[in-house]
């Protein structure tokens, strides 16, 4: 408003215009004389000292109030900014240095995770390539120990019969099974054939040859007894090393598990903190760039602001002094002379006084409005007709140019806020639509966070369940073999039996019933075992006993009628044996089949839980990547968030006063263009054919100079 009035001479001019005007109307509408109006300059002076000069300091004040203000927002945000911009860059510093840091640290450990994977791995094929060398090595143990057991057995039937007297294949029991078991013991081959001659063709009783071969049956069965415990001792050795083995790896599974788990936790942390530190360096390196741009615009708004006021400062100063010096001028006693030789003839009074009051109504109703509303160009107009050189026609087109410029300013008002409203609008309604998004990205990160928890429990429990399968597993294969030793065992005794049973049977039927008896099978003899034998028979025959004596022959053809008592009695004892064979072959099929159904469940129950683990490991790398995305989009909607909470704002900035102000603003312009029509039709009616030119104070002023 000050720099509108310019300079301090043009402020001097309108105020002298103003005097005259006001002094001409006031002295050619009053009744008395002319001595009346010597002392209106002492008047107009008083008006100039009471009225402009409280005006303007008033003014001043406010101004200066004003920049007090403004000044302490511009400090207050300067060092704000300031603050802002110096932790912005020291925050960029750091995560610049953080992310490179960060992203080394997950290389490293997914580069430890894969290490960990693939320890686990050749852990398991290492337990399972033990295993299966485990089961073929206990298999080749049950087999041998079966026979060793099995011809220790028949050791224990045959060299108690020989030492009774029983000689050959017929009365022995289990000769066969000794004769097969010579191949697998380490003797002499005389001995070997000495036992094969014995056995094929039998011995007198109490005989050397019936002694020696007793000797050679019990060394083999102590070599076999030997056998026997070394193998059980290296098998026994075996399982030792191989539970021992199974033990380490499944401490280094599970020390590799433990550290997958936490190498993938671990991992999946770093990828969210990188993702985190990113965004927060875009979001830190924009909000720097934003306080580097408002800090600029600060300084230069400021800048421009403290000189402006300096100008406003300086020309209301200037201002004063004008005031002063008009003042001074209007009161002194030569302006008093001059006013009374100045006036206009008397003839001309009535036409001047007409056209002066036109002018003055015209710009009392100008003043009128330039006081209340404080527009520059409502105060040239009143600079206009306070002066006589621009003419109606000239008043009266600024007046319809100020019209028309109050028209378009109207106009430019309603269409500014009708953008507002329709922009806060939109931007409210987008406001609302990012809170629901992000609301709803937060529960999305929220279900993630809870899933990722709930798939760690339930690998971790899958893992205890396949541990606890494991050893369940190897618990059920230990018992297992045990009981299929001892049912090798118990067979290979009762078949022993039986073959005795059936040859004690056997050789009493052919006493006692010669038509059951059964011929022991031949077998095929080499060419120096039927030497042997044939030479054997000389020497039996050679060296018979005597025949017994005619009486004692006699009573030999009565037959005892107990024989056929001990037939039954051994019939039910094999009888009996058998059953209990039977039992026991049912109960170790059963007990095999639960076994192979048990392995097959186990394996079947592993094998889902090992790929349910690996679904579950996949959905865990799921929902970690899942996560981190959800959180990048989450940072992004909130930078869009802010953005447009900026927006927002700057909208308000912009708009609230426009929008607060529209309709005092409306009605202020309303006013204004009808106070200027009024003046327009005052002025279209005045009448200038006869308006007298007079001498104006400022060509007074011009003379004094």
């Amino acid at each position: 408003k000050r720099q509108t009035r310019g300079p301090a001479g043009s402020s001097v001019k309108f105020a002298r215009a103003t005097f005259r005007n006001e002094h001409a109307l006031h002295c050619f509408d009053s009744v008395r004389q002319r001595s009346c109006c010597a002392d209106e300059p002492n008047q107009a002076g008083g008006i100039f000292d009471a009225e402009m000069v409280k005006k303007i300091e008033e003014e001043a004040e406010r101004d200066d109030e004003l920049f007090a203000k403004f000044k302490c927002f511009c400090d207050k945000n300067a060092e704000k900014t300031s603050k802002s911009i110096s932790d912005g860059k020291a925050k960029i510093a750091q995560l610049e240095s953080d992310i490179p840091e960060a992203d080394s640290q997950r290389t490293q450990t997914v580069t430890e995770l894969q290490q960990h994977k693939d320890e686990r791995a050749a852990a398991n094929q290492a337990i399972e390539m033990a295993t299966s060398q485990r089961n073929k090595e206990n298999k080749a143990f049950s087999d041998e120990a079966a026979d060793l057991k099995q011809n220790m057995g028949a050791l224990d039937q045959a060299i108690p019969a020989i030492e009774n007297g029983m000689t050959g294949l017929l009365q022995v029991p289990s000769a066969s099974t000794v004769l097969k078991a010579l191949g697998s013991v380490d003797i002499d081959e005389s001995d070997k054939s000495s036992v094969k001659a014995f056995f094929q063709s039998g011995s007198s009783e109490g005989t050397p040859m019936s002694g020696e071969i007793v000797g050679i049956l019990k060394t083999m069965k102590d070599e076999m007894v030997k056998r026997l415990d070394e193998i059980t001792h290296n098998e026994n050795e075996a399982v030792s090393n191989f539970n021992g083995l199974v033990a380490a790896k499944n401490k280094e599974i599970a020390a590799s598990q433990g550290a997958i788990e936490e190498k993938t936790e671990r991992a999946g942390d770093l990828a969210v903190k990188i993702a985190t530190m990113k965004n927060d360096l875009d979001e830190t390196k924009s909000t720097l760039e934003t306080d580097e741009g408002y800090s600029a615009e600060l300084d230069e708004n400021c800048s421009k602001k403290a000189k402006e006021y300096d100008e406003i400062k300086k020309t209301r100063a200037e201002e004063l002094v004008a005031l002063a010096d008009t003042i001074k001028v209007l009161n002194s006693d030569d302006a008093l002379e001059l006013f009374k030789k100045s006036l206009p003839a008397s003839s001309l009074l009535q036409i001047q006084s007409t056209t002066q009051a036109t002018r003055s109504r015209a710009l009392a109703l100008v003043r009128g409005a330039a006081s209340r509303y404080n527009n520059p160009h409502l105060d040239l107009i009143a600079l206009a007709l306070s002066g006589k050189k621009i003419g109606f026609e000239k008043v009266t087109k600024l007046i319809e140019e100020m019209m028309e410029s109050l028209k378009k300013e109207q106009t430019d008002d309603d269409a500014k806020r009708e953008y507002c409203k329709t922009e806060i609008d939109e931007t409210e309604d987008k406001q609302k639509a990012l809170g629901h998004k992000i609301e709803g990205q937060d529960a999305h990160i929220a279900a993630n966070e809870e899933t990722i928890d709930t798939l760690k429990g339930e690998i971790a429990d899958i893992n205890a369940d396949v541990k606890s399968l494991d050893k369940a597993v190897a618990e059920a294969t230990e018992q297992r073999k045990a009981e299929h030793e001892e049912y090798v065992s118990t067979a290979a005794q009762n078949n022993a039996a039986l073959e005795l049973l059936e040859f004690a049977k056997n050789r009493l039927n052919k006493f006692y019933n010669p038509k059951q008896y059964k011929e022991p099978p031949q077998e095929e003899l080499s060419d120096e075992e039927r030497t042997y034998q044939a030479y054997s028979f000389v020497q039996i025959t050679a060296h018979g006993r005597d025949e017994p004596p005619a009486a004692f022959g006699e009573s030999s053809g009565k037959k005892s009628s107990s024989g056929g008592g001990v037939i039954g009695m051994i019939n039910k004892i094999k009888d009996e044996l058998k059953l209990e064979m039977n039992s026991d072959k049912l109960e170790e099929e059963d007990s095999q089949a639960d076994y192979e159904k048990l392995m097959a469940d186990s394996a079947a129950k592993r094998a889902a839980d090992v790929s349910a683990r690996t679904e579950k490991e996949a959905a865990l790398s799921d929902a970690s990547a899942d996560l981190v995305d959800t959180k990048e989009r989450r940072s992004e909607t909130h930078t869009d968030s802010e953005e447009t909470a900026q927006y927002m704002m700057n909208l308000h900035a912009t708009c609230d006063w426009l929008v607060e102000n529209y309709e005092t603003r409306k009605t202020a312009r309303a006013e204004e263009v009808e106070a200027l029509e009024k003046a327009k039709a005052i002025l279209a009616g005045a009448d200038f054919s006869l308006v007298q030119r007079s001498v104006s104070i400022s060509e007074f002023m011009g003379h004094r100079q």
